[in-house]
């Protein structure tokens, strides 16, 4: 899996998933951005970074830090929450902290540290423009020049870090690396450390992380892994390297090995919107829907909870991470049938962000593109659990907002598929036609936007033809949306497409009579979406056809393991 997954482009402020989407005349520019995609927020710089005097410290982000040069017990708790709040990636908030520490005690070389350390490059893509780098420079020489009373370790930290921002360019990343490992191995049970240097080692690779087989395709990888499970080896509960290794492991070949390390995350740091959120990555890839729901309608409400005690610059919407944790938790509302909370989170979803509904500014349309797409899952809420009369009231997007109208066309098709209404789905499906016939997706994403539209009206146009009983119709609807998505790896980080089409497929094929190619299509697909509930039951239904009763059996309990919704019907696979 490619390193990138977890880097942001400069104009997105939303967690992103692998994008499984794209028009069969994409070009090759477009099929890169396709294999690049955006999590964990945008990126931010040392300009965004509000003043600190009245920032209060909430509790409950976890355990990490490490005594420095101060003798003021406040200027030590705030660099402590620094790094905390390092760690659960609010990364303008640990700036902000380090930055309090300094004001408490400026004589701190290890605070001008940590304020340098904080606002530099980081996972989510960020701390890579100009101004970060510059002024990252500037602070780490400060702390050098202030650290006469840091340890020899820590004042190699401070060297090291001004490698990061110094020199050659194209070699800063790796100097960082290597020099961190250096302390790391001389140090190799300070946990401190190691978190640092493996974040290093994360960031250094340009290519893929993994490789399709899920084995390490760079050695720094490798490395990184070494230091965090030898870190949790040392302190197994350490909230810093079980963030790390959740994404680290989470598109290797076995995610497994950190689901007991996620499962007890969230006990370890209950107040870090982000670390409570965080074991959903594993969650999904293995399959577990309804913890990776539950574990963002928590992150969601902690984030609100965060902007009651703290006040942060610009409230909970502002929060870099605050999109990404409602659309993880739709996503595994979704596949899990989890009606009453996905709808209360679509719900906030469209009103925390009303301007997705209006035509965009000019500079602010592949921002806005990246929030449509994410909306596209509430849209699917309201169509899949919503009352008629929730789907009645939602309003039309602008006619400048196509991506917009897709989805909400799909929402008001997918309800007219539940009432059995085939030729309203069918006008969904040709709105959604029309609206690609106008050619009104614009902008460098437009092939994307394409595809991802296409997608929809073929999903519709599936749902119709199963309702009317044509089912060699379905199998081709379906087939066209299944070769989309299968343009780039469908399962994770939440899929931008909310389920794996190919149940559809399948379900189309049993219904035609092919009960022997739906079990094969979905247990293929499985390895991808493993437990997928409603896929279990097109096999349950697949293996009755088959007249294999002690299969159909085994497929219809797994199909309960994971589902918390209604009744499930091949028409609505």
């Amino acid at each position: 899996m490619n390193k990138a997954i977890l880097a942001a482009t400069a104009c997105v402020a939303c967690l992103i998933a692998p994008i499984a989407v794209a028009d069969a005349t994409a070009t090759g520019a477009t099929l890169a951005l396709l294999e690049n995609p955006q999590v964990c927020g945008r990126p931010e710089t040392a300009g965004d970074v509000q003043p600190t005097a009245d920032m209060v410290m909430v509790p409950g982000f976890g355990t990490d830090g490490f005594p420095v040069d101060t003798t003021n017990p406040e200027a030590q708790a705030w660099f402590d929450h620094g790094v905390r709040l390092r760690w659960a990636f609010e990364h303008t908030e640990s700036v902000r902290a380090f930055r309090k520490a300094r004001r408490l005690d400026p004589d701190c070389g290890m605070c001008a540290w940590g304020e340098a350390w904080a606002m530099g490059p980081n996972l989510n893509g960020g701390g890579t423009d100009e101004l970060s780098i510059a002024t990252g420079l500037r602070v780490a020489r400060e702390a050098r020049r202030l650290a006469r009373d840091a340890t020899p370790m820590q004042r190699q930290m401070i060297d090291a870090l001004i490698q990061r921002y110094s020199g050659k360019e194209s070699s800063r990343a790796m100097r960082f690396a290597r020099a961190m490992d250096r302390i790391a191995k001389r140090n190799p049970d300070d946990v401190s450390v190691g978190n640092i240097a493996a974040d290093a080692w994360m960031l250094q690779p340009q290519g893929d992380w993994w490789d399709e087989n899920g084995k390490a395709a760079d050695p720094a990888v490798t490395r990184a892994m070494e230091i965090l499970e030898h870190s949790l080896a040392v302190k197994p509960d350490n909230p810093g390297a079980i963030h790390l290794y959740i994404h680290l492991t989470e598109w290797s070949d076995d995610p497994h090995r950190a689901l007991a390390y996620g499962e007890r995350l969230a006990r370890l740091a209950p107040a870090a919107s982000h670390l409570v959120h965080m074991p959903s990555h594993t969650f999904y890839r293995v399959g577990r829907y309804k913890d990776a729901m539950m574990s963002n309608v928590q992150a969601v409400a902690l984030d609100k909870a965060y902007d009651r005690l703290a006040s942060p610059p610009g409230g909970v919407k502002a929060m870099r991470l605050h999109a990404h944790n409602i659309h993880f938790g739709m996503g595994g509302a979704l596949m899990a049938g989890g009606a009453e909370k996905g709808l209360e989170l679509a719900d906030w979803y469209m009103a925390a962000y009303p301007g997705l509904m209006a035509a965009p500014r000019a500079g602010e349309e592949g921002f806005i593109v990246y929030r449509q797409i994410m909306a596209a899952d509430a849209y699917a809420l309201y169509g899949r659990f919503g009352t008629a009369a929730q789907v009645a009231a939602l309003a039309e997007p602008d006619a400048g907002r196509p991506l917009m109208r897709t989805g909400w066309r799909y929402a008001r098709g997918e309800a007219a598929a539940r009432r059995g209404d085939s030729s309203a789905v069918r006008l969904e499906a040709q709105a959604i036609a029309d609206l690609l016939a106008q050619d009104g997706f614009k902008g460098e994403m437009a092939d994307r936007q394409k595809g991802f539209a296409e997608l929809f009206q073929k999903v519709l146009e599936g749902r119709a033809a199963m309702i009317d009983g044509d089912y060699q119709a379905a199998v081709a609807a379906y087939g066209r949306a299944a070769a989309i998505q299968a343009m780039n790896p469908e399962g994770g980080d939440p899929p931008l497409i909310w389920y794996p089409t190919r149940r559809s497929l399948a379900a189309a094929l049993l219904a035609s009579g092919d009960a022997a190619g739906a079990k094969v299509k979905i247990e293929e697909l499985l390895k991808d979406w493993p437990n997928d509930p409603y896929s279990y039951y097109v096999l349950y239904r697949a293996e009755l056809a088959r007249g294999d009763e002690a299969a159909a059996n085994e497929a219809l309990r797994r199909a309960g393991v994971e589902w918390i919704g209604g009744p499930m019907s091949l028409a609505e696979a």
